[in-house]
């Protein structure tokens, strides 16, 4: 019994062995990388054209809400 224990601590350590200098290559690139560019925010639309659609949107969907649905000959 304790040959097994000893054979499942082996490959632990083994795994660890083979992945710890792995993650300290990562950490090391990652600590290369150049910085991210600076956003720049130029909206080429004005916002009011994107309000103008939502309000003809939401005005078609309150149409087709309001209209009156004949669904059989018992409906008034």
């Amino acid at each position: 019994m304790s040959g097994l224990r000893y054979a499942a601590a082996m490959r632990l350590i083994r795994s660890l062995a083979v992945l710890a200098p792995l993650a300290v290559a990562s950490l090391a690139i990652a600590q290369d990388a150049e910085k991210p560019p600076d956003p720049k925010f130029a909206p080429e639309t004005s916002p009011l054209i994107g309000y103008l659609i939502m309000a003809v949107l939401f005005g078609i969907v309150v149409i087709v809400s309001l209209m009156p649905s004949k669904r059989s000959h018992t409906d008034l």
